[in-house]
Formats: C-alpha cells, sequence, structure tokens
C-alpha cells in the first residue's frame, strides 16, 4: 500500500489523521494532480456537493494535508 495521508489503514502513529471516505477521495484526487487544483475544478472531479466539499477541505487544510497554493489546492502526499 502507498504510503501517505491519502490511503486509509496507513495509519500507525499518533500523528496519522484517519480520514473518511470523502476525505480521502479529495485528498487523492488532490495527490494525482500535477498541478493544483481550483475549488471548481476539485468540486466537478470529486462530484461532491459545494459545502461539503468545503468542510472537507477545510478539514484538511487545519491538519495540513491540503494546503493553499496559488489560488487553488494541492494534497501534500506523503509529506
Amino acid at each position: 500500500m502507498p504510503m501517505g495521508c491519502c490511503y486509509p489503514g496507513g495509519c500507525d502513529n499518533e500523528e496519522c489523521v484517519q480520514l473518511t471516505p470523502r476525505e480521502a477521495q479529495v485528498c487523492i484526487t488532490l495527490c494525482r494532480s500535477p498541478e493544483p487544483l481550483s475549488f471548481t475544478q476539485l468540486k466537478e472531479a470529486s462530484g461532491l456537493h459545494q459545502e461539503i466539499l468545503s468542510r472537507v477541505v477545510r478539514r484538511l487544510t487545519i491538519h495540513g494535508i491540503v494546503a493553499k497554493v496559488d489560488g487553488g489546492y494541492q494534497g501534500k502526499c506523503g509529506q
């Protein structure tokens, strides 16, 4: 299994954040993208309603799993 924030089941320490399936989906989408995604692009790619996506992105940002860069969002995969 790949190591990193986005892959559930890989958490074996206190610093690891347990992700919901929606959070994992957003994180994986961002990690697979070669460049940051805008909120609209992320919404289209995930298929999530904007209110749900907003909560997911906020939680991932608070935990340092996602960063806002250049007007978009980028996953911090395995960092």
